[in-house]
């Protein structure tokens, strides 16, 4: 089994395997300097039994339910690797972290958390991007990121509605796809699920992928 190196950074904790094949950020807490935005997924009822009415519908509420938690961050595994060779690698670290939070939950907080890139089409386009972001922010959101890095959705949050909104008015491509992932997260979604991440119930406000969550045992 690789060893796990642990080098401190401004943000965090740089976790990484010692035969270079993976590293991630381990992030103290989120949100006390910079708010960080997802959208809740929750769930309305229409019924009206004389009707023969029964209707239910998937809403988004933007908030900041996460402040405060753990967060692994900019997961990356080494070139070449396949699939379940970069999941085995991921996992190794992930593992590694929770541990970490686990044996100190008041240096983390009682949430450990990771967003993962919302699905894309071969011209990488985000159709959840194209239903609700792009009529509020008409520039290229990789544009954007590459400019401010994460904060950047702490940002566009501002230009986002505060209120509930139904997700199927954002049409069927963008209701189908919200919490899933892109090709190249696939191997970080398996080795979240395997470590214990509960099933997503937020997702990114740009592209909609899942915030997976895990909660820390010992913190609860």
């Amino acid at each position: 089994m690789s060893r796990v190196l642990t080098t401190p950074e401004p943000a965090g904790l740089r976790l990484a395997l010692a035969d270079g094949r993976a590293s991630l950020l381990l992030v103290p807490r989120l949100g006390l300097t910079l708010p960080r935005y997802h959208f809740r997924l929750g769930r309305v009822v229409h019924a009206a039994a004389e009707l023969d009415l029964f209707r239910v519908q998937t809403t988004l509420l933007l908030g900041n339910d996460h402040t405060g938690s753990a967060e692994l961050a900019e997961l990356r595994t080494a070139a070449g690797l396949g699939e379940a060779d970069q999941g085995a690698a991921l996992s190794l670290l992930i593992v590694a972290a929770q541990a970490r939070l686990s044996e100190r939950p008041a240096d983390f907080g009682s949430w450990l958390v990771a967003e993962l890139p919302g699905w894309v089409d071969d011209a990488q386009r985000s159709p959840f991007w194209q239903a609700l972001g792009a009529r509020f922010y008409p520039a290229d959101p990789a544009e954007a990121e590459r400019r401010f890095g994460a904060d950047w959705r702490s940002h566009l949050a501002a230009l986002l509605p505060r209120q509930t909104l139904y997700l199927s008015f954002l049409g069927e491509e963008a209701e189908r796809r919200v919490l899933d992932v892109n090709e190249q997260a696939r191997p970080a979604l398996t080795a979240l699920q395997a470590a214990g991440f509960l099933p997503p119930v937020h997702a990114r406000i740009d592209d909609g992928g899942p915030v997976l969550a895990w909660p820390v045992p010992s913190a609860r």
